[in-house]
C-alpha cells in the first residue's frame, strides 16, 4: 500500500524491521494546510454506452429454446435474494440458502415476473408471451426425496394468454390451500411465438422461493424482553419530551442509561424435540424461523449469520400499529448431513434502532413523539414433516422454551451517532449462539451480562389512547376527551402494533467499497478516501491495530473520550461527507444528527455549547466538538489490576447504525488498519435501470445522484442520510418518477404508502412525513395536516405505482383513505 504524506510524495510502507520500529519512534506528520484538488473519478468514464454483459449472461434453466425468458420472479413484489451485492457473509460455505426469503400470507400469494429477450432471437418471435405455466413445490422436495420435480403443491398447467404476459397470476388458495409454514420453491414456463404451436418447448425459469407466513393472530410467540429494561421505565419518561420539564428529563436520561446495553437471546434445540416419534414419516420436511425485534435485530444458528441485514431490520414504520417480521429457511440446519443429530442454538442479537434510541431532544428530529419501550423479541419455528403435520417449536414467552437473555457487547447503539462495541465483553461472549457455549441460567448471578430469564413486553397503555395523545398534540382534534385518557402519555411502555410480513426489501450491504486514498493526518490519525458518498459502515477484516496515545497527550477534534477510565483503550471512527478546507479534517457539521452542531471551529454561527445545551440531559458526553458526531468507538476496557483482556483485532463492524460519507477519521493508531472496506447499506431492491455517455460531466452528474439516491432509502425515502433520517413527502413526489425507472420500487413504495396510511388522522389529515413529528405543520392548512403537495405524497404515489406496476390490489386498499383526504381538503 501506498500512502501520500504532506508534501504529496508517495512513500513506500515496506520497510525493514529497523526501519519500521524507527517509523513506529518518530513522531507523525501534520497535515497540510490547505485542500488539494482530485483528479476525475475513472468511473465516472463508461466505455460502453449501454453494457450489455448482464443481458447477454442471462440464461433460463430450459435450455435454448424460446426468444423470451422470464426472470425476476416474484411474490406479492418481493424477489428472493441470495446474497446481498456487498454482504461480507460468503453464502457458498454456509448452511443457509439465501440472505432474503420472501414472506407472504396466504391470501397474497400473488405470481409475478418480468421477461427478457434471447439474444439472437428473431423480433417476430419476441414479440408477446402467448402461454405460460406456473409450479410450485415443496422447497427441498427435489433433492431430499430421490429427484424428479418434487412435492408439486399447485400446477397451473399450460394457461393460453391472448393479451401477452399477465399483470399478476394469483395462487387459489380456495383450491390448493397451502399451510402456514411452508417454504415453497416456484417457476415459470413461457410460451412465445416461436414456440407456441410446441407444448414441449417452453423457455423455463430458474426456481425461486417463498414461505408462507403466519398473521398476527396465528402467532404463538409473544414479545420478550430483558428483566432490566422493563424495569428502567417510568410512567413520567413517556411525557418528559412533550414539555419542558427538566427534572422528568434528567430522570429518562439516567432511566435510559441504565438499559442503554441492546440485550442478546437465545433458544436451544434438540434432535429429541425435532424427532419426537422417529418414524419415517416424521422427518424433516422443510423449518422456517419467523423473527422479529425492536429496535433491530440480527438472527444466527449455531454461530452462523442468516443475513446481512441489520442496521433497520425490521424496517421503519409505525411501530404502535404494525411490525414487520423476517422468515428464514433453516431447513438445512435440521436435515443436512450430520445436523439431524446435533443440538441447534437460535440466536438473536438486538440494537436501538427508532425503538429505544437515546432520548437526544434535537432540533428537527422529536425523537419523544415515536413510540417506544424495552428492547424486545418475539420468534418461533415452523417445522413442517413429510406426513403434511406441522408443530411450532421455541415460541418466545413460552417458559417450556428456554429462551435467555442478556447484555451484550455493545454499550450503546444509535441510528444517529454510532455504536460502543466493548471488545472485553464480546471476546467473553465468544460462541455464544452455538451449543459448546451454553450455560444453564443461574438466579443468584447478579453480573448484568449473565444469561437470565427473559420477561414478558406488555404495554400499560393502548393504541387508542395513544393515537389519541398525538392527534390532540397535532391539534387534529379541538378539544380533549376525557373518556379516551390524558392528553399526554403516561404510560411506561408503548403499545406495540400487528406483525405482518416484511413489506420490502430489507436494508442490506448492497456494495462494498474499497478505499481510494489512506493517508496520515499526523499524531496517530488517518484520513480514509472512499471516492464517493454512501450510507454504511466501515469493516475491518483483519480487525484494529493496537491504539496509542497522541505523542502530546492530547486526542484531535471528535476524537476525546473523557468518559472512559484512565486504562481503557480505545480507537475512535469517525464519519463524514467533506473536509474542511483549512485544516483537512472531517467537516462535522454538515453531517450532525437532528442539526445539533456549532457549524465548526473556522465559521462558527453559534455559541460554542450550542448543540450541548439544545440537546438536552442526554446530549453524549463524549460528544464535545461542538457537533453530534457519526462515531464508532472500539473500547478495550482495563480490569481490576488495570491489564486489558481481549484484542483489537477482534473489531469488525458496527452493525446497527449507519454513517453518511465518503471520509473516515481513525484514531489513533501508528499504522491504518489493513483490509479496510466500506459497506454500503440501503434497502436491497433490484437497480434495473442505467445510463450512460461520451460526456464525463453527465456521468458524474449521473453517478453524484445515484449516490445520493443510494444513501437516501434506508427502509424509507429519506431527504438526507445523517441530519434526519426520515421519509418527507415532498421528495418522494419530486424524486420516484426518476427512481421508478431506476429501480424496482414496487414493494418499497407500496410499502411507504400504507406508513402514510397508518398515520392519517381520523379527520382525513395526512402529515407531510410518513410519521407525524410536527415538522411542517406550520405549512399547511391546520387540523393536523402538513404542507398540501407534501401530504399528499400517498395518494400521488399510490396512481404513479398503479402506471408502472398494476397493482390494482394497492388502489382498492388505499383508496379510501386517499378520498378521505380529498373530503378534508
Amino acid at each position: 500500500k501506498k500512502a501520500r504524506d504532506v508534501g504529496n510524495v508517495e512513500v513506500d510502507r515496506q520497510t525493514s524491521d529497523g526501519d519500521e520500529k524507527q517509523a513506529q519512534q518518530a513522531p507523525l506528520t501534520p497535515p497540510k494546510p490547505q485542500f488539494e484538488e482530485r483528479e476525475p473519478k475513472r468511473w465516472w468514464i463508461q466505455q460502453e454506452v449501454f453494457d450489455m454483459s448482464d443481458y447477454s449472461s442471462e440464461k433460463s434453466s430450459g435450455g435454448e429454446e424460446g426468444a423470451i425468458i422470464p426472470i425476476d420472479l416474484s411474490v406479492n413484489h418481493l424477489q428472493r435474494i441470495e446474497q446481498a451485492g456487498g454482504s461480507p457473509n460468503d453464502i457458498s460455505s454456509m448452511t443457509v440458502e439465501e440472505e432474503f426469503l420472501p414472506v407472504v400470507l396466504p391470501s397474497d400469494i400473488e405470481f409475478r415476473w418480468r421477461s427478457k429477450v434471447r439474444p439472437g432471437s428473431k423480433p417476430g418471435d419476441a414479440i408477446k408471451t402467448s402461454a405460460y405455466r406456473i409450479v410450485a413445490r415443496r422447497a427441498h422436495s427435489s433433492k431430499n426425496d430421490g429427484g424428479g420435480d418434487g412435492a408439486i403443491l399447485w400446477d397451473t398447467g399450460r394457461v393460453e394468454t391472448a393479451n401477452g404476459l399477465p399483470d399478476v397470476v394469483k395462487w387459489n388458495t380456495f383450491e390448493h390451500e397451502v399451510a402456514v409454514g411452508t417454504v415453497v420453491e416456484w417457476r415459470v414456463s413461457v410460451w412465445d411465438s416461436s414456440t407456441a404451436d410446441n407444448p414441449n418447448e417452453p423457455s423455463v425459469s430458474r426456481w425461486s422461493k417463498f414461505a408462507v407466513g403466519p398473521s398476527d393472530d396465528e402467532w404463538q410467540g409473544k414479545w420478550i424482553s430483558h428483566p432490566l429494561d422493563v424495569d428502567s421505565f417510568e410512567k413520567t419518561d413517556s411525557a418528559a419530551f412533550w414539555k419542558n420539564d427538566d427534572k422528568a428529563q434528567e430522570i429518562a436520561c439516567s432511566n435510559w442509561e441504565r438499559r442503554s446495553q441492546p440485550p442478546l437471546f437465545r433458544a436451544k434445540i434438540s434432535s429429541y424435540d425435532l424427532y419426537k416419534d422417529g418414524s419415517d414419516d416424521d422427518e424433516i420436511a422443510t423449518a422456517l424461523l419467523v423473527i422479529s425485534g425492536l429496535g433491530s435485530f440480527r438472527a444466527s444458528i449455531d454461530g452462523e449469520p442468516l443475513s446481512s441485514s441489520g442496521p433497520l431490520d425490521p424496517p421503519f414504520t409505525d411501530y404502535a400499529q404494525r411490525v414487520s417480521y423476517r422468515g428464514f429457511d433453516i431447513t438445512n440446519y435440521f436435515t443436512k448431513g450430520d445436523n439431524k443429530e446435533n443440538t441447534h442454538v437460535i440466536g438473536v442479537t438486538m440494537g436501538s434502532g427508532w425503538w429505544d434510541h437515546r432520548p437526544i431532544k434535537g432540533s428537527f428530529i422529536r425523537l419523544f413523539l415515536l413510540p417506544r419501550g424495552a428492547i424486545t423479541c418475539i420468534a418461533q419455528i415452523y417445522v413442517t414433516y413429510k406426513s403434511g403435520k406441522t408443530e411450532v417449536l421455541l415460541p418466545t414467552g413460552n417458559k417450556a422454551s428456554g429462551w435467555q437473555v442478556a447484555k451484550g457487547p455493545i454499550r450503546e447503539s444509535s441510528l444517529f451517532t454510532g455504536e460502543y462495541i466493548d471488545l472485553k465483553s464480546m471476546a467473553s461472549f465468544d460462541g455464544w449462539d452455538t451449543d459448546r457455549q451454553w450455560a444453564t441460567i443461574s438466579p443468584n448471578n447478579e453480573d448484568q451480562h449473565s444469561w437470565v430469564e427473559p420477561v414478558a413486553y406488555e404495554s400499560d397503555t393502548t393504541l387508542r389512547i395513544w393515537r389519541y395523545q398525538l392527534e390532540f398534540k397535532a391539534a387534529a382534534l379541538s378539544k380533549p376527551d376525557d373518556s379516551i385518557g390524558p392528553i399526554q402519555p403516561k404510560h411506561k411502555l408503548a403499545p406495540i402494533g400487528k406483525l405482518i410480513p416484511i413489506q420490502a426489501p430489507p436494508v442490506m450491504p448492497t456494495e462494498r467499497l474499497y478505499p481510494d486514498e489512506i493517508y496520515s493526518l499526523g499524531d496517530g490519525r488517518w484520513m480514509i478516501d472512499f471516492g464517493k458518498g454512501i450510507s454504511g459502515v466501515l469493516r475491518f477484516e483483519s480487525g484494529l491495530p493496537d491504539p496509542i496515545v497522541p505523542p502530546n497527550g492530547k486526542y484531535p477534534r471528535a476524537h476525546n473520550m473523557a468518559t472512559l477510565g484512565p486504562n481503557d483503550k480505545f480507537i475512535t471512527v469517525v464519519h463524514g461527507e467533506s473536509l474542511e478546507m483549512t485544516t483537512g479534517d472531517i467537516n462535522l457539521a454538515v453531517v450532525a444528527g437532528m442539526g445539533l452542531h456549532d457549524s465548526g471551529p473556522q465559521h462558527k454561527s453559534r455559541e460554542a455549547g450550542w448543540a450541548e445545551s439544545k440537546g438536552g440531559p442526554c446530549y453524549p458526553k463524549d460528544h464535545d466538538a461542538g457537533s453530534l458526531l457519526q462515531r464508532d468507538v472500539y473500547i478495550l476496557p482495563a480490569n481490576e489490576e488495570g491489564s486489558n483482556q481481549g484484542s483489537f483485532s477482534d473489531a469488525r463492524q458496527s452493525h446497527f447504525t449507519t454513517h453518511s460519507f465518503r471520509f473516515a477519521e481513525i484514531c489513533c493508531t501508528t499504522e491504518p488498519p489493513t483490509g479496510i472496506t466500506a459497506l454500503a447499506y440501503r434497502t436491497a431492491f433490484a437497480e434495473w435501470g442505467n445510463f450512460a455517455s461520451s460526456n464525463v460531466r453527465l456521468n458524474g452528474g449521473y453517478e453524484l445522484i445515484k449516490n445520493a439516491m443510494n444513501s437516501n432509502m434506508l427502509s424509507v425515502q429519506s431527504d438526507c442520510p445523517h441530519r434526519e433520517k426520515i421519509q418527507y413527502g415532498g421528495d418522494i413526489i419530486a424524486d420516484s418518477p426518476a427512481a421508478m425507472h431506476w429501480y424496482d420500487l414496487s414493494a418499497f413504495y407500496r410499502k411507504a404508502i400504507f406508513d402514510w396510511v397508518d398515520q392519517q388522522w381520523d379527520n382525513g389529515a395526512y402529515a407531510g412525513t410518513s410519521y407525524w413529528l410536527n415538522l411542517n405543520d406550520y405549512a399547511g392548512i391546520g387540523q393536523g395536516a402538513g404542507e398540501t403537495v407534501w401530504a399528499t405524497a400517498p395518494l400521488v404515489m399510490t396512481a404513479r405505482h398503479m402506471w408502472h406496476y398494476g397493482d390494482l390490489k394497492l388502489l382498492n386498499e388505499t383508496m379510501r383513505h386517499h378520498m378521505e383526504w380529498m373530503r378534508f381538503l
